[in-house]
């Protein structure tokens, strides 16, 4: 299966999918942060957006045709639109999508990102704020993922609360499957 994770900056996006990723015996995280992005890089340039989600296609490909069969993304996706397309490219790989979107209280998103400890404490608050705004709004136009409430949630409880909501995922899963200690 494939898991999507969307929200705003500092939500815990990362956080969860590590442990998401625990919870299978082999899977694959893509961080699109990471591994899609590429410098100069303008999210709001569709062909830059269109270029990151054909690498995310490209990786999850490669990952497939060396057995893996659980894949965790997470990103912001601000538009239906941008999850609409990445959810089609990966549609051949033949694995069924499941997209989450992470809510948070205003203060316990700022408490995470102050938490996070970036230089640029500021434009950080500042992003995250807006974020939060613009999910808000692309949330009555269409699909950006099933909403889950993380406020009062550990990474692993979002784990836990996303597989849930995911049919036959505890067959696939397992909750006792420790992180790795290194």
């Amino acid at each position: 299966m494939i898991i999507i994770i969307n929200g705003p900056l500092g939500i815990g996006k990362t956080q969860a999918s590590w442990a998401l990723m625990r919870r299978f015996p082999r899977a694959v995280m893509l961080d699109a942060d990471y591994v899609a992005e590429f410098h100069p890089f303008d999210y709001y340039n569709d062909e830059h957006l269109a270029y990151a989600h054909a690498t995310l296609r490209v990786l999850a490909g490669h990952h497939v045709s060396h057995g893996f069969q659980h894949f965790v993304i997470n990103w912001v996706f601000e538009a239906p639109f941008q999850l609409d397309r990445l959810k089609r490219l990966l549609a051949d790989l033949g694995l069924p999508i499941y997209a989450f979107r992470l809510l948070c209280a205003p203060d316990e998103i700022e408490r995470r990102v102050r938490r996070r400890n970036l230089p640029d404490l500021d434009y950080e608050l500042r992003r995250s704020r807006e974020l939060i705004d613009i999910l808000d709004r692309a949330a009555h136009t269409g699909d950006i993922g099933t909403p889950l409430d993380t406020t009062s949630l550990t990474p692993e409880q979002v784990a836990d609360a996303i597989l849930r909501q995911v049919p036959g995922a505890t067959a696939h899963a397992s909750t006792s499957i420790a992180p790795n200690s290194s």
